[in-house]
């Protein structure tokens, strides 16, 4: 990087895993995402996994782009700093705007997000978090996926309907009244789009949420190992 066409501003999120800049990148508005350094890792294994999980994050939002879903360009990757530079999107998070937004405006919204999850795992891609907080609405109401740090590869059912389980979660908590209405929606939006690409599959992936729900309190596999 260039530090003179670098402009490192104000954070705007900070998390465990990583802290939000937003700033300059060549003239253009960019977000850093720079990933935390660990205290208690050896230092070696630290910076491992950090520059690992940053390339793995990196790559994953090139390849859901060229799927035709919308998520933050990548600019560039510090792998000095476990830094990705990628492109603002402005807008609002799709959880402040629940309680504002016109039931058929809602609708129309979670059936594209059903769409653009139905493209990342027909293509072999698991989300990881998907939140009203990491779904984003432009001024020009597009909607853009963003936070694939909790990527995976799978084309297990069972990983795809843990993706749809957690996000009917993240509903029935958040947005309770809202949740039936929403959760159904997105349902739609990724059946018929999964449908035209591969279809059958799609009805088994929803049908196991079921399955989940039965099992009490969901552990994820990362708990499990």
């Amino acid at each position: 990087m260039v530090k003179e066409n670098i402009v490192k501003g104000e954070i705007v999120q900070k998390g465990a895993e990583a802290t939000l800049f937003k700033g300059k990148w060549f003239g253009k508005d960019v977000i850093f995402k720079e990933r935390v350094a660990k205290n208690y890792r050896i230092e070696q294994l630290d910076t491992f996994i950090r520059t690992k999980r940053t390339f793995s994050e990196a790559k994953a939002l090139i390849k859901v782009k060229n799927y035709g879903v919308n998520c933050p360009q990548v600019y560039d990757i510090d792998p000095i700093t476990s830094t990705i530079v990628m492109k603002y999107i402005p807008g609002k998070k799709m959880k402040e705007l629940m309680n504002s937004l016109q039931k058929e405006k809602l609708k129309e919204y979670f059936n594209i997000i059903g769409v653009f999850i139905a493209k990342l795992h027909y293509n072999g891609h698991i989300h990881g978090d998907i939140t009203t907080s990491n779904i984003i609405v432009t001024p020009d109401e597009e909607i853009f996926l963003i936070d694939f740090g909790l990527h995976e590869y799978s084309d297990s059912i069972e990983d795809k309907s843990v993706d749809l389980h957690l996000f009917k979660r993240v509903l029935q908590s958040s947005h309770g009244n809202l949740q039936k209405t929403c959760f159904q929606a997105f349902l739609d939006g990724y059946n018929a789009e999964y449908e035209l690409n591969s279809p059958n599959n799609a009805k088994e992936i929803i049908k196991n949420i079921s399955v989940i729900e039965t099992r009490g309190r969901y552990v994820k596999k990362k708990d499990r190992m």
